[in-house]
């Protein structure tokens, strides 16, 4: 049987579907906008479509309302993960070895994230304190979603690349090592342990 969407339409879907079960609210138009890589009328348009054949619901003028209609056994699968479930099949992921198309679509996707809370660290003042444990909390998530360990390391390493490039904005002398320890001390021991075996 055909399904209700087309493959494009099916794509969108599934990453509402993803996305929602990662962070526990539907992604805003923006965040699709950076996945999927088009304007903003696109991703617009393509809510407008998959509302109007009735494969979403949404509350008008309300931020984040979107509501799937289908169950997550509807939705196209995605290799690596798996059809009955629709969560992460373990992934077991050795150095050079090319990431599923999931991998690395969540690894896109956590990438787009840490940017845009280094962009809001930017536009308002939060204390390190606060900042660097948003930081990791969001980074976990990815973890509890499944991601593989080179993935998660890949977004720590990407977390302290953004992070020493902000001290050095500050600090033009500073150094990525004293960075990073800086960075890992806002951090709870446990934690700190786990950052510095994962960069």
């Amino acid at each position: 049987m055909k399904p209700p969407y087309t493959s494009r339409q099916g794509q969108f879907l599934t990453f509402i579907h993803h996305y929602a079960t990662l962070h526990g609210r539907p992604p805003a138009e923006a965040e699709m906008v950076q996945f999927f890589q088009v304007t903003p009328p696109t991703v617009h348009q393509m809510i407008l479509t998959l509302e109007r054949r009735g494969l979403i619901t949404r509350a008008p003028g309300q931020a984040r309302s979107i509501k799937m209609t289908l169950s997550p056994e509807k939705l196209p699968p995605l290799p690596g993960v798996s059809e009955s479930t629709g969560t992460p099949l373990p992934v077991r992921q050795t150095q050079g070895q090319q990431p599923t198309d999931t991998e690395a679509a969540l690894l896109r996707l956590g990438k787009i994230q840490i940017k845009d809370l280094f962009v809001h660290y930017g536009r308002n003042s939060l204390d390190d304190s606060e900042f660097i444990p948003l930081l990791d909390a969001l980074i976990e998530s990815f973890v509890r979603a499944g991601l593989s360990a080179l993935a998660v390391k890949e977004l720590r390493r990407h977390t302290c690349e953004l992070y020493h490039r902000c001290c050095q904005e500050a600090e033009p002398e500073s150094t990525f090592e004293s960075n990073t320890e800086l960075m890992f001390s806002y951090l709870p021991g446990p934690r700190r342990t786990l950052w510095l075996r994962w960069t």
